[in-house]
């Protein structure tokens, strides 16, 4: 932050280091307005954009809203503060589920890249949320013309797999709208089945989508096979969000075929897993909710009955292993 020696900007930072997001904002806030009585009115700009990321991060969607509308008009003469106010209106309003305010939103912010002349990368990465907006907001066949420009705007941008990457994410925000087939028919496109080869984090991506595909359409025994592959992958790609998410699938799989101890079991190899990767605190904070939700789905009685087979297993497993 500049003007190291404010005040108001040494206290954000200490709110920062203790965590109190909310405490960081209001000293932004009040930096925001003394940069303004300065005549400062970029710097005024940029101080109530943070804050208003900060109130986003604390929860308090209206403080941030709020913000965001306060940066836009300090900024009002400058496209770079301009752009950074509608993005985090945008981020905002989608927090919210305003999906159709946050996808107005980001075309306001790309009106303004078109005065930055934004780059091609980062003008994909606004392409990519105004499609995901435009997508739960029920407006799919813009939302997938986005997406298909933000991957034509990856083919040059030198980064691996770019366009095929796009088109992964075209496939999740299209199953998670209820069109498992559309995502389907992208994730068949030839440039992502030649990345799937040599990107093993992308495959891994790829299977995930495509045994949440699966389950969509209650075809649970090819979830389980695409899920399968999607854990192998991110074990080797080290992709621990991958890697999550094909052991929920697994779990889903295997507890829509009637077969509950496995479900159990990869929820707990998940958590073991996850621990040694991340640490053991964050290990079970994404697991342990999962467990909790299908412990409330089968029963206590059952919940247990499925840990008892479980364990039962493993210490078989451990016998033959001696």
């Amino acid at each position: 932050m500049a003007h190291h020696d404010s005040p108001r900007l040494v206290a954000a930072r200490e709110a920062l280091s203790q965590a109190d997001w909310q405490g960081a904002a209001r000293q932004l806030r009040r930096a925001a307005a003394e940069a303004s009585a300065r005549g400062e009115t970029q710097r005024a700009a940029h101080c109530e954009q943070m804050a208003a990321s900060l109130y986003r991060a604390a929860g308090s969607l209206d403080e941030s809203l709020a913000a965001a509308a306060r940066s836009a008009v300090r900024g009002a003469e400058s496209p770079r503060a301009r752009f950074a106010a509608d993005a985090e209106r945008a981020e905002t309003q989608f927090a919210a589920g305003e999906f159709k305010q946050a996808a107005e939103a980001w075309s306001a912010a790309l009106q303004q890249a078109d005065v930055l002349g934004l780059p091609d990368v980062p003008r994909a990465t606004v392409l990519r949320r105004r499609a995901l907006c435009l997508a739960q907001a029920g407006d799919a066949v813009a939302a997938w013309a986005v997406f298909d420009d933000a991957a034509l705007r990856m083919e040059d941008s030198g980064i691996a797999h770019g366009p095929a990457w796009v088109d992964v994410e075209h496939a999740q925000a299209a199953c998670d709208a209820g069109e498992p087939a559309h995502a389907e028919q992208v994730l068949a496109r030839e440039r992502v089945m030649r990345a799937a080869v040599g990107d093993v984090h992308l495959r891994a991506q790829m299977h995930c989508v495509r045994a949440a595909c699966a389950l969509a359409r209650d075809d649970a025994a090819s979830a389980r096979e695409e899920a399968l592959a999607a854990r192998d992958a991110a074990l080797a790609a080290v992709a621990p969000l991958a890697y999550f998410s094909a052991a929920v699938s697994l779990a889903r799989a295997a507890d829509a075929l009637g077969e509950r101890a496995e479900a159990y079991r990869s929820l707990a190899t998940a958590w073991v897993t996850l621990a040694d990767l991340l640490g053991a605190q964050v290990g079970r904070s994404w697991v342990e909710p999962v467990l909790a939700a299908f412990q409330w789905q089968w029963g206590a009685e059952a919940f247990a009955a499925a840990r008892a087979e479980h364990e039962r297993k493993r210490r078989v497993e451990i016998g033959r292993a001696e």
